[in-house]
Parts: C-alpha cells; structure tokens; sequence
C-alpha cells in the first residue's frame, strides 16, 4: 500500500511541474519571452512621407560686376548697398588720368592700320609696271616681235603678285574688324560711344542689369583715386537661389520641382517654401574614396527682400514612399 501512495505521489508531482510549464511557456514576459530583441524596425510615419533635410546658402539669382576698367577720380557716387537701380542707370561718374585717356586714344587709333594700308598702296603701285609691261608684250607677241616665253613669264609675275595682294588685302580687313571691336569693348566699358581723336575726360559707370545693389567697393568715394577695380556690384533679389550640397543616397530622391520648406536661423519662427530648379547629373568630388556630393539648387521667392545673399538656411525636403 505505501508503495502504491509513494507512486502516485510521483505521478502527481510529475504532473504538476509539467502544468506549471506550460503555463509558464503561455504567459507573457515569461521565461525565454522575457529576451528583448536586439533591433527593432522603425515603423513608417502614418502620413506615407519621409524627409529629406539639408543645410544650404542663399545667393541671388543673377549678378553682376561693375569694374572700374580705367585708373580715375572719383567725381560722384551715386548708389548705395539695397538701393534699387535700372539697366542702363549712372552708378558712379569718374575722370580719367592723363595716362588712362592717352592709352584709350592710342587704343582707337592702332598704328599698324596706317601702316598696312600704305603697304598695300605701295604693292598696288608695283602692280602698274608689270601691267604695262604685260600690255605692250601682249601687242608684240601678237606681231612676233616679241618671244612667247617672254609674256608668259610677266603674267605669273602678275599673278604671284595678286595673290600677295589678296592674302594682304584679308590680313587689313582682320586688322580693320578687330579694330571695330576694341572700340565697341572700351564704348562699352566706359559708358559712352568713342571715336578716335574724341576722348571725353569724364566717364561714367552704369548698371548692366535691373536689380539691387549688392554691394559698393568701400575705396569708391568721392574724390578719391583709383586703379582699375571692382567697383559695385548689381544683383536680382526676387527669386533668390538656395544652393546646397547633398550626399549621393539623398541627391538621387532629390527631382526637379520639388517643393521645400526653407527656415532660417537669421529669420526665427518664419517659414519659406521653395522648389528644386536644378540637381547636377555629376559629384563634386571624383575621388573614388571620397564621399559623393551634388549640387542641389531651388527657387525661392522673396517678393519682400527679407532674404539677403549669403545667409545659412535649412532645407526640408518631403517625399513620398
């Protein structure tokens, strides 16, 4: 009898501890299902979109240089940084040096014009002998007077010296155009129509573009004197530019006419939206160990000018999944 009682003793234990087992095994947080896993798959954001964010830097969208081209004294200034011009507007009026006017002279007036067309005087003048020459054997040939030979030989005297003349004749019309251009260049740097022999003393430097002047050369001022330099600068404010390098796995979701939201550090609490105007099909760096960035550049408006050139802006792109 105790031996039967000790052996369903067993069983029961037995059985209980299999019980509390699978109960264990069953609950949460429970034995092995207590282990954390080592990583975790971040779940999409519920609205299907993803970001794309990059630092950039705002530039106008056009701009130009106006240089003092020759040394001069500054008669007036005119202009100031933010101030509104027009194309074709005086922005600064300055007299040329003695030096500076003598070689713009000098310049519309080459001397080697002159020279070439004597030279080319003198080589029509050795022309006429040859064409008397060849007339008076032309008559004498026809008579037999005169060898055949003879006439041949003054034709292809005349003929060797025509094509000198030609090939001459290119060289002063080169000469000539060339010539033209220097002067439309100066015109066109010193503000006004030149001829030679009329040289004003007084230029003036004017705006090439409409825009906002960026920024005026601190040494121009009046009365001072000056060497060439760059003198002001003209630029387009509305839209501005937002330029940026992005890395290869970012440039490649990056699509021409994507919009952005633009926020400044300069500019707390405003926010500015933009749009993708050109991504470059080539990295900066060629280096094949070196990481691969590509320019990226948008479109912002700034009807109101607060965005001015060179201020930092961070740059968010949305994009869908």
């Amino acid at each position: 009898m105790l031996m039967r009682a000790l052996g369903k003793s067993k069983w029961a234990a037995l059985g209980a501890w299999m019980v509390a087992i699978c109960l264990g095994l069953s609950l949460p947080g429970a034995g092995f299902a207590a282990e954390a896993p080592a990583t975790q798959a971040t779940a999409p954001p519920e609205s299907g979109e993803s970001e794309i964010i990059f630092n950039a830097k705002l530039f106008c969208s056009l701009k130009r240089t106006i240089n003092l081209p020759f040394k001069g004294i500054i008669t007036s200034l005119r202009v100031y940084s933010g101030q509104r011009v027009e194309k074709g507007e005086i922005l600064a009026t300055y007299r040329l040096a003695p030096e500076s006017r003598l070689a713009i002279e000098q310049r519309l007036s080459p001397a080697q014009i002159p020279e070439m067309e004597m030279r080319r005087l003198e080589m029509e003048r050795a022309l006429v002998p040859l064409m008397d020459q060849q007339k008076e054997l032309t008559q004498l040939v026809q008579k037999k007077l005169a060898p055949t030979q003879t006439l041949v030989q003054v034709n292809r005297d005349i003929e060797f010296q025509r094509k000198g003349q030609a090939n001459f004749d290119e060289r002063l019309k080169k000469a000539r155009q060339l010539a033209r251009e220097d002067q439309e260049v100066l015109s066109d740097l010193l503000g006004t129509s030149l001829k030679p022999g009329q040289v004003p003393w007084e230029m003036s430097l004017k705006a090439p573009i409409s825009g906002y002047i960026i920024g005026v050369n601190p040494e121009m001022r009046e009365g001072a004197e000056l060497a060439p330099l760059p003198a002001v600068v003209v630029g387009v404010m509305n839209p501005m530019l937002l330029r940026a390098q992005a890395f290869e796995i970012e440039a490649l979701q990056v699509k021409i006419g994507q919009k952005a939201e633009v926020t400044l550090d300069a500019l707390p609490g405003r926010k500015f939206q933009a749009t993708v105007s050109r991504v470059a099909w080539s990295s900066i760096a060629t280096g094949p160990d070196q990481p691969a960035y590509y320019e990226v550049e948008l479109k912002i408006p700034n009807p109101d000018l607060d965005l001015k050139e060179g201020l930092k802006a961070r740059v968010v792109l949305r994009k869908s999944e």
